[in-house]
């Protein structure tokens, strides 16, 4: 079948590769009708993200039909399903205890070794592990709403939820996919005024639409406004929605107010932070990091999708053949794409 292969730092093919089989009783085997490109997926297009080796088949975005089955897997040949981007066996004890990005026995799609070496779903067929826990039927929901759920939709929703009571102030730093994708959840969970911290002004448009306040850090101190904004106080809920190196995490604990909450969804690529220890102690402020928990959320999610109260597929910028994949991450890491759909 064809795949989206990872060649080393900015080189990514589309190549033949070995077809998947059914290796357990709880496995799935699903044909792909729709896969994407996460900004996390760049992180491995940069080439830094450890145990992501050349030959590693990308992707951990999908939509699909469910083609073949374990005996243990609840869900009927053809149903149509969105997929988790992690892989959860239900049953180890952070499972129990709801904390499924914690699986004893997971992983992440196409992120290497160092999360369980599952192939991608940047591809024809996937092979889904603990398909129980990992796969969520979706009817008749657009693929390009549905497939927000397995990951960026879900895990705004997870990262504004348990923090959120209406009227809060909430200010949101990055306005790619995840943090519009959070502006609109805080929206529609009835968030007061949303600020979008973002340097694009493309994206800034995009959470303007949404009815957020946008704030360009390069024309004015997002600090200083959203402070003036809020009688000097600063945000309720800050959601850092970058990750890489910091920086915007650094922006994100200054922005929040006494008593505030700083929940930090971008994936990071460095190992530590100076962490303003003495200054977060004085005001209070809560830090929460942790890698989504998307089966946790999900449920809540795609009932508010098929009710139309969250329609998040604006996000795509661009919905291209598979074969066109390394155009589809050249776009993205340049910056002229918000998100890109795959089609098989």
């Amino acid at each position: 079948m064809r795949a989206v292969v990872y060649k080393g730092p900015f080189q990514v093919a589309v190549e033949e590769v070995p077809e998947p089989r059914l290796e357990a009783d709880t496995d799935a085997l699903l044909e792909v009708e729709l896969s994407a490109i996460c900004g996390s997926d760049l992180h491995i297009y940069h080439g830094k993200i450890a145990g992501v080796l050349p030959g590693t088949v990308l992707g951990h975005e999908f939509v699909g039909r469910i083609v073949e089955k374990g005996p243990l897997v609840p869900f009927p040949v053809g149903e149509r399903v969105v997929g988790s981007f992690q892989v959860a066996c239900g049953e180890c004890p952070a499972c129990r205890k709801g904390q499924f990005f914690a699986c004893s026995r997971g992983g992440v799609f196409g992120f290497g070794l160092a999360l369980g070496n599952l192939p991608g779903a940047q591809a024809e067929r996937v092979r889904v592990p603990f398909a129980r826990h990992t796969l969520f039927p979706i009817g008749d929901l657009p693929a390009e709403e549905a497939i927000l759920a397995g990951d960026i939709l879900t895990t705004a929703y997870g990262g504004v939820r348990p923090f959120l009571t209406p009227g809060m102030s909430v200010a949101v730093v990055g306005s790619g996919p995840v943090g519009l994708m959070a502006q609109m959840v805080a929206h529609a969970l009835g968030a007061g005024q949303v600020y979008a911290i973002d340097p694009e002004e493309a994206r800034l448009e995009k959470a303007k639409a949404l009815g957020s306040l946008p704030i360009h850090p390069k024309a004015e101190d997002p600090v200083a406004r959203v402070r003036r904004e809020t009688e000097g106080l600063g945000a309720d809920l800050v959601v850092e929605a970058v990750g890489g190196d910091g920086e915007a995490l650094k922006l994100a604990l200054r922005l929040a107010g006494p008593g505030g909450v700083v929940s930090s969804l971008g994936v990071p690529t460095a190992e530590r932070l100076d962490y303003p220890w003495l200054p977060a102690f004085s005001r209070g402020i809560t830090l929460r990091s942790a890698l989504a928990n998307v089966p946790r959320w999900i449920g809540e999610v795609l009932a508010l999708q098929k009710a139309g109260r969250l329609k998040g597929s604006f996000v795509f910028s661009h919905r291209l053949p598979l074969e066109e994949a390394p155009e589809g991450y050249r776009l993205f890491h340049e910056r002229k794409a918000t998100k890109v759909a795959l089609v098989p």
